[in-house]
C-alpha cells in the first residue's frame, strides 16, 4: 500500500513537470510594420486558463491590464515617425512570470515627407456573397489614377464604434417602431469585446441619446421604452451623428434606420454630404420603404422644400451612403428588419482594411478621388470614394 502512495506522489510529480509551459506572444503589431496613430495590439498567451493577468506597456508606458482575454487594445501612439516598443508582461495563476516585446521600426525615407495614413474598409462580394480568401496582392488602390503601396493590409475582424441613429417619429408608431428597436438591440447583442455603440433616437428633436460604450446591458436598456413622437428630421440628426464620431478613433459607423422621409431638417443634405466625406465614416440605411409605393425617390412637400427639393435631399442622402463605402438596405416588412441589422454588423466583421500613404499628397483642402480594384472578375467592390486632402 505504501509502495502505491509513493507512486502515486511520483506520477503526480511527473504530470506536474510535463505541465505545458505558459507561452506568450504579440501577434499585432508585426516587427516589420511601421505604425503610426490608432494601432491595434493583439496579445496571445496560452493555455488562457493559466492566465491570471496581462500588462501592457507601450513606449515605457502601462496602457492595459487585462484580467481576462481577449487581451486586444487599441492605442494611439501618436503621428510621430518613430520606433515604438510594446512590452507585455503575463502573470499566471501559481505566480509564473512570462514577458514578450515586439518594437517596430520608423519608416525610413531618404527626404521629408508628411505623413497621413488612409485607411479603407473594404467589402468584397461575388455571386451572391462575400468574398473573405483575398490576399494583399490581389488589391489595387488608385488615390487620383495612380497606384499606391499597400502598406498595411488586415483581413476579419476589426473593432467598430457605431452610432444606431434611428427615426422614432410618429410614422414608425406601433409595430414599426417595436420592430425597429428589437433590430437595433440584434446589433448591441452582436458586438464583441472593443466595440463600441451610441444610441441615438430621433424624430424632430433628439429624444434619447447615450455616451459611446461597450456596456450591451445599458444600450440594450435605451432602447425599451420608446414613444414615438413627431416628425422626421434626418438631415440634422445624421449631421449630429458624424460629429459625435469624430471624437472617436477606427472605424467609425452609422447605422441608420427611417423610411428617408426628411420633413423637419433645417439643413441641407449637401451640407451632410460634406461632413459624411470628411469624417469618413462608413454609413448604412435601413430603408422601411411602403412596398405600395411605385417611385423609389418620395414626392413630398414639407415646410421648407417643395417636391423637387425633397427629391435632391433623397438623392443626395443616397450619394453620401455611396460615397462613405456603405450601402443602403431596403425593407419592405417589419419581419425583415433584424435580419437587415445583423446583416450590417455581419458585413462589418468581414471586410479588408487596406491602409497607404498617398504618394502625392498635397495638403490643399482638396477632395481626392480614390478607388480600389480588385484583380479578379466578377467581383463587387466597395469602399469610400475619397477624402479631403487637409
Amino acid at each position: 500500500m505504501k509502495r502505491l502512495s509513493v507512486l502515486a506522489t511520483l506520477a503526480l510529480v511527473l504530470l506536474a513537470s510535463q505541465a505545458v509551459a505558459l507561452e506568450v506572444w504579440i501577434e499585432r503589431p508585426r516587427p516589420s510594420e511601421f505604425v503610426f496613430g490608432q494601432v491595434e495590439v493583439l496579445i496571445r498567451a496560452a493555455p488562457e486558463k493559466e492566465v491570471a493577468s496581462v500588462r501592457l506597456t507601450v513606449d515605457g508606458r502601462q496602457v492595459a491590464l487585462f484580467d481576462r482575454p481577449p487581451f486586444r487594445i487599441a492605442v494611439d501612439v501618436g503621428q510621430e515617425n518613430t520606433e515604438h516598443e510594446f512590452e507585455v508582461l503575463v502573470r499566471s495563476v501559481d505566480g509564473e512570470l512570462k514577458s514578450a516585446a515586439v518594437v517596430t521600426p520608423a519608416l525610413q525615407i531618404d527626404e521629408v515627407v508628411d505623413l497621413g495614413l488612409q485607411q479603407l474598409y473594404v467589402t468584397v462580394s461575388g455571386f451572391g456573397k462575400r468574398v473573405l480568401n483575398l490576399a494583399e496582392a490581389d488589391f489595387r488602390i488608385l488615390d487620383e489614377g495612380k497606384r499606391q503601396k499597400i502598406v498595411t493590409f488586415e483581413r476579419g475582424d476589426i473593432p467598430l464604434t457605431a452610432t444606431l441613429l434611428l427615426d422614432c417619429s410618429l410614422s414608425m408608431k406601433g409595430d414599426r417602431l417595436a420592430a425597429a428597436l428589437q433590430g437595433a438591440n440584434e446589433f448591441v447583442e452582436g458586438m464583441k469585446p472593443l466595440d463600441q455603440a451610441m444610441i441615438m433616437l430621433f424624430s424632430d428633436r433628439l429624444l434619447r441619446v447615450t455616451e459611446f460604450s461597450e456596456d450591451r446591458q445599458m444600450l440594450s436598456q435605451a432602447l425599451t421604452r420608446v414613444e414615438a413622437a413627431g416628425g422626421t428630421s434626418i438631415n440634422d440628426h445624421l449631421f449630429l451623428a458624424l460629429s459625435r464620431l469624430e471624437a472617436v478613433q477606427g472605424r467609425r459607423v452609422v447605422v441608420l434606420f427611417s423610411d428617408g422621409s426628411d420633413v423637419h431638417s433645417v439643413l441641407p443634405m449637401e451640407g451632410v454630404l460634406q461632413k459624411a466625406r470628411s469624417s469618413r465614416a462608413l454609413i448604412y440605411w435601413i430603408q422601411l420603404r411602403d412596398p405600395r409605393e411605385n417611385s423609389e425617390v418620395p414626392e413630398y412637400t414639407s415646410s421648407w422644400r417643395n417636391v423637387e427639393a425633397n427629391r435632391r435631399e433623397f438623392k443626395e442622402l443616397r450619394l453620401a451612403i455611396q460615397d462613405s463605402g456603405g450601402r443602403i438596405e431596403v425593407v419592405e416588412s417589419l419581419e425583415e428588419l433584424e435580419e437587415a441589422f445583423a446583416g450590417i454588423l455581419a458585413e462589418l466583421r468581414e471586410q479588408y482594411v487596406l491602409g497607404y500613404y498617398p504618394s502625392e499628397a498635397k495638403h490643399d483642402g482638396g477632395w481626392r478621388d480614390v478607388r480600389v480594384r480588385v484583380e479578379k472578375s466578377g467581383l463587387d467592390v466597395r469602399t469610400r470614394g475619397g477624402y479631403f486632402d487637409y
